[in-house]
């Protein structure tokens, strides 16, 4: 039975691709593969989702027991700092795709499409090296357009799914005729689907005692929480027995000795709030084990049974594969090689980014090392908890925004409701789960200034594009434009663009005359950035005559331009002129707009009667949803009467537990 969560259609299917294997690869050399005689590794990478390591026994839970993940990490070695490059799935999946953070092709928004090269699926490589290529559940999981998965998804795996499928064919098709394998298999048993039921009534019976679980700190203890994080940990006995299936086959069909296994999830944990979806290291870390056979453990960076303490991301894996089959990765892949023919030394740092939660546009980049996590926030005048649908739908999100509505929260679970600093630093040995921001203490002055230039360097370098709202991607999309390679044509103005976030994200009154420049410019990403930094110096009292080039951007034809510039007026103090344009922009469809409306909280209380004709009356069902969600941070409705109803909540709930075994080798 298919476990489509209610965002994505129940459709489901396979398509099989003809093999096809270069012309070096010609049929009288194939023998070479025959069964224990492979001269390259099996890869086998099973990918979990929405799961950080703390869950984990092989990382010291002791509330679950999971023996045959427990085999991988003894006859393998696990990893203590590996990172997904986007806190949620379909950016993460994009790095991991491409080989590169998925903010270099754009493809960083969750679920918003956009058009690829070829270049984008290093799949394609090892299958022309002569591997069999498997993809089962999520295949087209990558921010990509329908023409592009009909253009490439044939191309780079011979055997795939779209979603999910009760029974097809896998490494073990015959027309496999001996060839090592690259086959990766998605489990959707521990997806943040399981606590999307608004309440923790009417649940499935779970075997952990939520009262015994030993709560992460960065959330409340609240009922609630201690409900949502039991049922993840609960998920955890099926993804291991998902896990014994395959340990079982390969044992069974000989191929255990000749396979070298990834296990791993997509990003942090989705049963809590501020994790998945979040920039912090709750959201971002995530567990990794590979186990190897005796035959290929010279191939891992540690003995069998140890840890790992390297900086890992996601888009490392691509050329870590590519690197162990004996390709050398192209030069456009920017992940680095860990193990192989061509493992390169280990990163000083990794880059990490998160770019939106649903409607609102986020960004925040974030570097690592082995000890600091920093994070920039470019619009810093937005808190973090700014409401999203789906995250809305779990109980233990809806009790901590009641206990801080209410007032009752602890200094440091408040933070997260209210505007944010423009950098963070932590210190991850001391403080594991960033509750503490060292940012503005003088102590840490030299080690927050290194990691902002490499922030800083690294967004130059790579070519980021995730500075770029949301509505100016899906128009240049529109328009049949590839992000990837319209960035890079000689006139585009990126350095501008990435100056332009910098200094719109400073804070600084003397900035003035370049956000000025920027709101002039002909580019509406360019023009975005003037009218932001325009909103946080009004937001902190910093500017307090509003120039006439932002009032000119009320009416831009780009919706976040148009939406900034109004929120920045309502700051300034004209909150009639600023109001009125978000409300007519809400009235047509604008989401940018109540994004808005929520971030300047009591300020749009003049307006409380439009809101709640917006929310009764409009023709545009997200519109209602969110401006709802205006309504219950001005205290006119109650976070009960924001999600009434749970029935298909409640249904994908029940499916995750009831058909956990979705997935056979």
């Amino acid at each position: 039975m298919a476990m489509n969560p209610p965002w994505i259609s129940r459709r489901s299917f396979l398509r099989i691709s003809a093999s096809t294997i270069t012309s070096v690869m010609a049929a009288g050399k194939l023998n070479c593969y025959a069964k224990g005689q492979n001269s390259r590794p099996n890869l086998l990478w099973l990918v979990f989702e929405d799961t950080s390591p703390y869950e984990l026994p092989a990382y010291g839970n002791k509330i679950i027991k999971t023996p045959n993940i427990d085999f991988l990490a003894q006859n393998g070695v696990t990893f203590l700092n590996a990172y997904c490059n986007g806190p949620v799935c379909s950016p993460a999946r994009s790095s991991l795709i491409s080989g590169c953070p998925a903010t270099t092709y754009g493809t960083d928004i969750h679920r918003q499409s956009h058009i690829v090269d070829r270049q984008y699926f290093w799949p394609i490589l090892m299958r022309n090296t002569g591997y069999f290529t498997v993809s089962i559940g999520k295949t087209t999981d990558y921010n990509i357009t329908e023409e592009c998965e009909q253009k490439y998804v044939n191309q780079a795996w011979d055997v795939w799914t779209k979603w999910r499928e009760p029974s097809y064919q896998t490494y073990n098709d015959p027309s496999r005729n001996g060839r090592p394998f690259l086959a990766q298999f998605q489990n959707g048993t521990s997806h943040q689907g399981l606590a999307i039921t608004v309440t923790i009534d009417g649940r499935l019976p779970i075997q952990i005692d939520p009262n015994k679980v030993d709560l992460p700190p960065h959330v409340p203890d609240l009922p609630e929480c201690r409900a949502d994080y039991a049922l993840h940990l609960d998920s955890m006995g099926r993804v291991d027995r998902w896990v014994g299936l395959f340990i079982d086959d390969l044992r069974k069909r000989e191929l255990l000795e000749e396979t070298i296994i990834f296990f791993f999830a997509d990003n942090g944990s989705g049963c809590l709030p501020r994790s998945k979806g979040f920039p912090y290291k709750t959201g971002l870390q995530v567990p990794l084990i590979i186990y190897a056979p005796e035959k290929w453990k010279h191939l891992l960076p540690a003995e069998l049974g140890q840890t790992c303490d390297r900086l890992i991301c996601f888009a490392d894996f691509g050329p870590t594969a590519l690197s162990i089959a004996g390709v050398r990765p192209p030069d456009y892949m920017q992940g680095k090689p860990f193990m192989g023919d061509y493992v390169v030394s280990p990163q000083k740092y990794i880059h990490c980014f998160n770019t939106n939660s649903g409607p609102h546009f986020d960004p925040s980049r974030i570097v690592y090392d082995c000890r600091f996590s920093y994070i920039r926030n470019y619009t810093p005048y937005k808190p973090y908890s700014l409401r999203m649908q789906y995250h809305y739908y779990m109980p233990s999100q809806l009790a901590w925004d009641r206990q801080f509505h209410a007032g009752k929260c602890k200094p440091e679970h408040r933070q997260f409701f209210m505007p944010k600093p423009k950098e963070m630093l932590f210190d991850l040995k001391e403080d594991p789960f960033e509750l503490k921001n060292l940012g503005d203490d003088p102590k840490y002055a030299g080690k927050l200034d290194e990691l902002r230039q490499v922030n800083s360097k690294f967004l130059r370098d790579s070519k980021d594009l995730g500075l770029i709202p949301m509505d100016v991607r899906a128009e240049l999309t529109k328009q049949g434009h590839c992000l990837y390679a319209w960035a890079r044509r000689p006139n585009y103005p990126h350095q501008v663009l990435i100056t332009a976030a910098e200094d719109a994200s400073s804070a600084e009154p003397e900035k003035l005359p370049e956000l000025i420049r920027y709101m002039e410019h002909d580019r509406p990403e360019i023009r975005f950035w003037g009218a932001s930094g325009c909103a946080y110096l009004t937001s902190l009292g910093k500017l307090p005559k509003v120039p006439d080039q932002l009032r000119n951007l009320i009416d831009d034809g780009s919706e976040s331009v148009a939406a900034t510039a109004a929120e920045a007026i309502v700051y300034a103090g004209d909150t009639e002129t600023g109001l009125k344009a978000l409300i007519e922009q809400a009235r047509n469809g604008r989401l940018a707009a109540l994004s808005s409306l929520e971030e300047i909280g009591e300020r749009a209380r003049p307006v409380l009667s439009e809101i709640r004709a917006l929310a009764e009356n409009s023709t545009f069902g997200l519109v209602k949803w969110y401006a709802n969600s205006v309504l219950i941070t001005l205290g006119d409705k109650s976070l009960d009467e924001l999600n009434q109803d749970n029935t298909e909540g409640l249904k994908t709930h029940k499916m995750l537990i009831e058909n956990w075994d979705w997935t056979r080798p």
